[in-house]
């Protein structure tokens, strides 16, 4: 599972043009965010231009 970190991200968009599961959209209060059904293929913290998207260990 990744994440986005809201302090970094620039909205630009292209994390979630690229996600092929299409679990990635833009709250107005929180900004972009990963939702369930992420498969942690990893393509979108590769295509984040400032480095905003992290993968976390789920408990």
């Amino acid at each position: 599972m990744y994440k986005i970190d809201k302090h970094e991200c620039i909205e630009c968009g292209l994390c979630a043009n690229i996600c092929p599961k299409k679990v990635i959209d833009l709250n107005p209060c929180f900004g972009y965010r990963i939702n369930n059904g992420c498969v942690s293929c990893g393509l979108c913290a590769k295509k984040c231009p400032v480095d905003a998207i992290e993968k976390i260990t789920e408990e």
